[in-house]
């Protein structure tokens, strides 16, 4: 189900916090709250949300969504978010592409480069470059998850490690300001530090809604990333703590 504007402003709103009332949204948006409780009840259905008595909430975090709720979540700002990870990426480049749903919003924008050589685990990601011949595509071996679309285990991490390319772009499942970049499970985290390791610009590509997520597997300090690239920071503590680690950090 394609979610229409309003349902995708009321899911950026949910970042973070446990509860918005019916009665918030209905004055904000100009609506009736007959009408908010109709999108309430389809993000429910979606799986995207959880409904409280009065409102709605985020669903719990200790968990990562299902594919097809991450690919529709921040949509609009995943687009503003590959759009400048693309203008940092020149004709010519070397490009490794990790997990993740952002990853497609960025290979869309990075088909108008040219002679880019592109590394990636993520099928999506090799299917959106497969259109364009100008660009050489290597994908690794490793085990299929179908529902995540994407080839992981040990095979896909020593994949990485036989490259040293200009760009890795990266995303995880959750931003914790202290502990740094994490993930749901630890094939994913050994994934993307195999990008992170093997890379001369890396680049982290993140919306706002990873933040206050509980995900359990560590996987690098922000010191180790070049470029942060997100819609917003969720506050201005988070944003100067994250200039002391990060070289550049670019919201859009």
């Amino acid at each position: 189900m394609k979610l229409n504007t309003r349902q995708k402003q009321i899911l950026a709103q949910l970042s973070g916090k446990e509860f918005v009332s019916v009665e918030s949204l209905s004055v904000q948006f100009d609506m009736a709250a007959q009408t908010i409780r109709r999108d309430i009840t389809q993000l429910c259905d979606l799986g995207l949300a959880r409904r409280h008595h009065g409102g709605v909430g985020q669903l719990p975090s200790v968990e990562n969504l299902s594919f097809g709720n991450r690919r529709v979540i921040n949509a609009d700002a995943k687009v503003r978010i590959a759009q400048q990870v693309a203008s940092l990426i020149p004709d010519d480049a070397s490009v490794a592409l990790g997990i993740g749903t952002t990853m497609e919003a960025i290979a869309k924008q990075l088909l108008r480069k040219k002679g880019l050589k592109i590394i990636t685990n993520n099928l999506n990601v090799a299917s959106i470059f497969f259109q364009q011949s100008d660009c050489q595509v290597l994908v690794s071996g490793g085990q299929l998850r179908p529902q995540d679309q994407d080839l992981v285990g040990d095979q896909a991490v020593q994949f990485f490690n036989s490259f040293y390319v200009d760009f890795a772009v990266v995303s995880v499942g959750a931003l914790d300001i202290d502990r740094g970049l994490m993930d749901f499970d630890l094939e994913n985290a050994a994934i993307t530090q195999s990008l992170l390791d093997n890379a001369q610009h890396k680049i982290l590509a993140a919306d706002e809604s990873k933040w206050n997520k509980k995900a359990f597997a560590l996987v690098a300090p922000f010191t180790r990333i070049d470029h942060f690239i997100t819609d917003q920071l969720p506050s201005l503590e988070i944003g100067d703590k994250l200039q002391r680690c990060v070289k550049d950090i670019t919201s859009c």
